[in-house]
């Protein structure tokens, strides 16, 4: 009778030690501060399983394999969370376990940075929207075209790439599209102040028109210098109700943005964005326009240009002018220098 008491008594106290030593080893997984080794990342998309998550958390130099962060997994529910819900979670170099697997529990996202600069077209755009966000560049594509979002931005098809200004974007990856665009219309509306507004209407344009002009401007000159220049030089045109015979509105036309010579067979396209066929401007911006640019438009100091020509020099600047004559000869010395070089 004493001997099965004290064996009962052996077994009880080894059960206890036991889960006394199970809740030290718990307890030192939650609080060891530095489990991640290294920042990463973490993507919990639709229909991923717990596995696909713990492929990704492995990034990070944490041991997803040991007994304790497989407890600490099961304890919170983290399968579970995985399958109900998506999300993007920046992991610091130095997070505890409890700390990593808390916030994707809690969906406690981390703002994403949603940049763009240089797109051209709307189609550019959402592919890039779609790197930086859970959607995919047909759903980004569609909520830009909605007839509900163009309508409460006032665009249409062709100009509602003038609403998107380029610059750093903080988005949850799970966003919505139709949420997005909305995020950036906003971003519109704060940026044409009331002051922007009226240095637009001192020169009888609208911000949508100001952003066409200046798409063209963007197209013509790299140079940054130069941009003012030739966006005052068209709206010069404009305003004598010259036609703007601008050659990005027709390798716009065409598709092909990487012709280095407009020749007579491309100007015959029939397009509303071939400038040397249809007066006025053309019914969108040919590119997604910088808001430096604008701004340089707006504050541009007024001149008397009606005509450029890239310089002789191939530096990529321009030879203006405000006559047909000197236009004339600028153009003789840029083709004098494009024979001397073979072209």
């Amino acid at each position: 009778m004493k001997r099965s008491t004290s064996v009962l008594l052996g077994i009880g106290l080894c059960l206890i030690l036991a889960a006394v030593g199970s809740a030290i080893f718990l307890y030192r997984t939650i609080n060891q501060v530095d489990w991640a080794k290294q920042s990463a990342w973490i993507y919990v998309r639709q229909g991923d399983s717990l596995q696909d998550v713990l492929d990704q958390l492995e990034a990070t130099g944490g041991d997803v394999n040991s007994a304790g962060f497989r407890s600490l997994s099961l304890y919170y529910g983290l399968e579970k969370a995985i399958g109900q819900h998506s999300g993007a979670y920046y992991v610091k170099a130095g997070a505890s376990a409890k700390t990593v697997i808390s916030k994707i529990v809690r969906r406690q996202q981390d703002p994403v940075r949603l940049t763009f600069i240089g797109t051209r077209t709307v189609e550019e755009l959402a592919g890039r929207i779609a790197e930086v966000v859970e959607a995919d560049s047909v759903q980004v594509l569609d909520a830009m075209r909605d007839p509900d979002f163009l309508a409460e931005c006032g665009c249409d098809v062709a100009n509602v790439g003038s609403i998107f200004l380029p610059d750093t974007y903080e988005v949850y990856w799970t966003i919505a599209p139709e949420k997005l665009v909305r995020r950036l219309l906003a971003e519109y509306h704060k940026f044409w102040t009331d002051e922007r507004r009226a240095l637009a209407n001192a020169l009888r344009l609208s911000p949508l028109q100001v952003s066409v002009i200046c798409s063209i401007a963007e197209e013509e000159t790299a140079d940054r210098q130069e941009r003012a220049v030739v966006a005052r030089l068209y709206w010069n045109r404009l305003q004598k109700g010259m036609p703007l015979q601008a050659d990005p509105t027709v390798k716009f036309a065409l598709g092909d943005f990487m012709l280095r010579r407009i020749l007579n067979r491309h100007l015959k396209v029939d397009s509303p964005y071939n400038t040397y066929r249809r007066a006025g401007l053309p019914p969108g911006p040919i590119r997604i326009v910088e808001k430096a640019t604008i701004d340089a438009f707006l504050h541009s100091a007024p001149h008397k240009y009606l005509y450029m020509c890239a310089k002789e020099d191939f530096s990529g600047r321009h030879n203006f002018a405000t006559n047909l004559i000197e236009h004339q000869r600028n153009a003789a010395k840029y083709h004098k220098a494009l024979k001397a070089n073979g072209f």
